[in-house]
């Protein structure tokens, strides 16, 4: 295990942790719209099936709502884990920006004149 990280490389690292957690947020709100589509599609296809009558159309259309539903899954899966890292991110940077507000001085120098 490394050793403890002196306060330039701790500076260093949060603005990487700053980089990392905008870079995810960018990526889950482009997750999120892909989910909404999908749900869009999902619902429009499960209305549709609901009111045909024809055993053909019934058919394609229930094929059709199994592969959007498996799709859909696969995007929440992979929401799942980008807000998993997200969470885990954002911890490593309170705890980075805790280490740095330890390691400052907390008082400056004070001259005193005799």
């Amino acid at each position: 295990m490394r050793g403890p990280l002196s306060l330039e490389e701790l500076e260093r690292r949060k603005l990487e942790l700053e980089k990392v957690i905008k870079e995810l947020k960018e990526r889950e709100r482009e997750i999120c719209l892909k989910h909404e589509k999908a749900k869009k599609i999902e619902d429009e296809i499960y209305r549709r099936l609901m009111t045909t009558r024809d055993d053909m159309e019934r058919a394609m259309l229930e094929v059709k709502l199994i592969r959007i539903k498996e799709k859909r899954k696969q995007i929440e899966e992979e929401l799942e884990a980008v807000r998993r890292k997200l969470r885990g991110a954002e911890s490593e940077y309170e705890k980075v920006s805790r280490a740095i507000e330890y390691l400052k001085p907390k008082g400056g120098f004070r001259v005193e004149e005799v």
